[in-house]
């Protein structure tokens, strides 16, 4: 019986390293580059379907944008990009057409409480945190028309730094209004 689960893990091994689709990395992951990914094609599909401003910012300089996904906020599409800073931080972005206070509930099922209020690049920004230790401040503006929501493990600095990009970008281009009949 060994040798015929011997047998099975060594041909599983050697028929999933041929396909290529998988590596092997020793060593911590720190040692090797952020992989990156195209988040501007991503976002720009999610501009077209979205039924709000959706922003993409460029890059800072030495960060690097490693994801690029659909969430959701409150049971809502939700685009979502996240960087490693230049310091190794790393950073996401969600937006969403949700309310300041649905977005904040909806995010994720951690509660968090209004901890403070600041001014970045002349928009207000609402910084929400939660006494679990576990759980990330959530760095949140109102855009009036959408809301960014920003958390992470990076310093104020770098919090401030991709906000600061975001809402001084323009929205990208929504796909063009059908006429009605269509």
């Amino acid at each position: 019986m060994f040798l015929s689960l011997a047998l099975i893990v060594v041909l599983m091994v050697v028929s999933v390293g041929a396909t290529g689709l998988c590596t092997y990395e020793p060593g911590a992951p720190e040692g090797g580059p952020v992989r990156e990914v195209d988040a501007h094609t991503f976002m720009d599909l999610e501009a077209r379907s979205a039924a709000f401003p959706v922003r993409m910012p460029e890059n800072p300089d030495g960060w690097v944008t490693n994801s690029a996904r659909r969430g959701q906020v409150n049971r809502t599409p939700a685009p979502i990009v996240g960087w490693v800073t230049a310091d190794r931080g790393y950073i996401q972005f969600t937006q969403t057409g949700e309310l300041l206070d649905d977005a904040v509930r909806g995010i994720d099922p951690h509660p968090r409480e209004l901890d403070r209020t600041l001014r970045v690049a002349n928009h207000e920004v609402q910084v929400y945190h939660s006494d679990e230790s576990d759980v990330r401040d959530l760095w949140v503006v109102d855009m009036g028309d959408s809301r960014l929501l920003f958390s992470g493990a990076g310093r104020d600095e770098e919090f401030e730094t991709i906000i600061t990009a975001v809402v001084e970008s323009a929205p990208l281009p929504a796909a063009p209004a059908q006429p009605q009949g269509q």
